[in-house]
Parts: C-alpha cells; sequence; structure tokens
C-alpha cells in the first residue's frame, strides 16, 4: 500500500512539474563591454546582434556578430572591425555552456535561481574558459540570464594583444586596457512560440 502510494505521489508531482522546451535568444538581450583609454576613460560598447538557444538538456550556445559592435562612434567601431576581432577572418565569438535543466524549470516556473557556470568562450579563435556567477529568473515573456557581476576577459587570452595596441597606435593614445570587463543580459523566449 505504501509503495503505490509513494508511486502516485512521484506521478502526481512529475506531471505538475513544467515540461522544459527549448528557448532562443530575443530581442532586448546584450552583451556590453567596458574599455579604459589612458587609464581614466571608461567608455560602455555592446553588440547589437545576438542569436542563440538554450536546449532543455540545459546546453547554452550563443553567437554574437562581431561586426555589430557598436561604440557610439563609427570610425571606431569600423576600427574595432578591422583591426581587433579581425570580422574577416574571425565573423562571430560563440559562447557556449552547460546549465542544470532543473534550474531552468524552476525558473520559468517563477522560482529565480542563481547559478555558478563554466562559460566556453570561442573568440578570435580561442577558447577560453571563465566562470561566471548569474541569476536567472522568470519574465513576462519567458526567462532571463544575467551575469552577477562582470566577466574579465583579457586580450592575451585571445591573442588580441596586437589588435590593442593597433588602435592605441591609430587613435593616439596613451593607454587602452588590456583587461575588459563584460557583462551579459539574455532574454530567452520559448523555441516555440517565436516559431508561431
Amino acid at each position: 500500500m505504501n509503495k503505490r502510494l509513494a508511486l502516485f505521489c512521484l506521478g502526481a508531482t512529475l506531471a505538475a512539474t513544467p515540461v522544459l522546451a527549448d528557448w532562443e535568444v530575443a530581442d532586448g538581450s546584450q552583451i556590453q563591454f567596458v574599455s579604459i583609454k589612458n587609464n581614466a576613460i571608461g567608455e560602455v560598447s555592446h553588440f547589437e546582434t545576438l542569436s542563440g538557444t538554450v536546449t532543455e538538456a540545459g546546453e547554452v550556445e550563443v553567437r554574437v556578430a562581431l561586426d555589430s559592435v557598436e561604440t557610439n562612434i563609427g570610425i571606431r567601431n569600423e576600427r574595432m572591425k578591422k583591426l581587433l576581432f579581425e570580422v574577416g577572418l574571425y565573423p562571430e565569438a560563440v559562447i557556449t555552456a552547460q546549465l542544470d535543466p532543473a534550474v531552468m524549470v524552476a525558473a520559468a516556473s517563477g522560482a529565480g535561481d542563481s547559478v555558478t557556470a563554466m562559460l566556453q568562450i570561442d573568440l578570435h579563435g580561442q577558447v577560453v574558459s571563465k566562470r561566471a556567477a548569474l541569476k536567472i529568473a522568470a519574465t513576462d515573456s519567458g526567462v532571463s540570464v544575467t551575469t552577477v557581476q562582470p566577466i574579465l576577459l583579457n586580450a592575451s587570452e585571445f591573442e588580441l594583444e596586437g589588435g590593442v595596441a593597433a588602435l592605441q597606435k591609430i587613435a593616439g593614445l596613451n593607454a587602452i586596457s588590456r583587461v575588459i570587463p563584460v557583462t551579459v543580459a539574455l532574454q530567452l523566449s520559448s523555441a516555440d512560440a517565436a516559431s508561431r
């Protein structure tokens, strides 16, 4: 009798648990970075074009179109594309990670949670692992995934030192920081809803 009752309770629990579907990166998602020049002036830039998915297994893939960089100065955009990112050779950056599917289910049900995840960042031909603290929460249109604190990227890790030096020289600057804080704010919508 106890065994039957336990099986009934388990079945009821599973039936009440929301099914996790695939999610897509939606409008309003942002990846921003801060550059510091001459050791005194900080500037916030971002990328205009992001795409990607989070599968029901918690597999994350976000693609960043590097030629969509927006620094609010046209000539600087072009210099970054050509001299730093070399978009002709490396048109995009790809971020992958593995999240616990149960955390996504909980978030979709309205229960926010903070998790730590290892991100694999494929940029400029180099793949670097970075630990990130993330906040996952339900929104009116789906789920949000945001960094709790900036992720620090070093130009040398991605063989971008030469590009930074070229930018510094062409702009006539005394210094450009080689360590760049990056923040991520993804808005995810159901892939089923997006396809309708």
